[in-house]
């Protein structure tokens, strides 16, 4: 009807008619995107709510995976400082059997942990990234996921290490045939004694178990560190995230629902 009241007006030369139908359909078709422009920053806004819920999930679940390898690392730390200290010393005090027991059944493991954010992989690799307003937040979780990469790197070479300290390591002592490993064996002071099998004076006396310990001590302090470096970027993250759900999203939180 339009296109032949246009036609109409041409023939009649009323060009204002002309001109005043040509804005109708400019602005109908302005008006038109605009909807459609705002409709999908309406999706967009809406599926990033969900996003940066499940990413703060997903970090939450990240931070007590890595915690739990921290305080293992360092734990085994401990350990070999106190291995160190009693074959040096010649002496195996009461006080310290329990470390010195852990440190030989578990001092050769790394203990690793579910590091990545499958939210932000599968974000990635479906070209969605943009969908974050938040550059400093997409840019943080990009270095993360960097990060992940060299701390993968240093384990393989950390795992070289352990691999190359281990004849002398294990020659000096051996696991019980019935060895079973428990949570409990591995909290402060428990007993882990029936599970291996030694002669802390054989011990002392090599050299090539002492300079094994100092390795497999080395190791862990490394790791310490690159966990240590791991927990720091998942908290910073998770701050992030809960800054951003605070003021952006707050009336919208408790709404916000995963996908089944």
């Amino acid at each position: 009807m339009l296109l032949r009241r246009v036609i109409e007006h041409v023939r009649d030369q009323n060009w204002f008619a002309v001109s005043l139908d040509f804005a109708i359909v400019v602005v109908g078709v302005f008006i038109g995107i605009q909807v459609a422009n705002w409709n999908e920053e309406r999706l967009n806004r809406q599926e990033e709510i969900v996003l940066i819920a499940r990413l703060r999930e997903d970090f939450d679940r990240i931070a007590v995976d890595a915690e739990r390898s921290l305080a293992f690392h360092k734990m085994m730390t401990e350990h070999f400082r106190t291995v160190l200290h009693s074959v040096r010393s010649e002496r195996l005090d009461a006080k310290d059997v329990s470390a010195f027991d852990q440190a030989l059944i578990a001092g050769i493991s790394i203990q690793t942990s579910a590091d990545h954010s499958g939210t932000f992989t599968e974000l990635m690799s479906s070209g969605r990234a943009s969908i974050l307003r938040d550059r400093d937040l997409l840019d943080r979780l990009v270095e993360y996921e960097d990060f992940l990469k060299r701390i993968e790197f240093a384990q393989h070479w950390y795992m070289d290490m352990i691999m190359g300290a281990l004849p002398a390591y294990k020659s000096a002592f051996s696991y019980a045939t019935d060895m079973r490993l428990t949570e409990e064996m591995f909290e402060e002071g428990g007993q882990a004694g029936d599970q291996v099998v030694y002669d802390f004076d054989d011990l002392s006396a090599d050299p090539a178990f002492e300079e094994a310990v100092e390795r497999l001590l080395f190791v862990h302090n490394g790791l310490v560190v690159w966990r240590s470096r791991v927990s720091s970027r998942v908290d910073a993250i998770k701050n992030q995230l809960s800054d951003f759900l605070f003021t952006e999203y707050k009336p919208l939180e408790s709404k916000a629902r995963l996908p089944e």
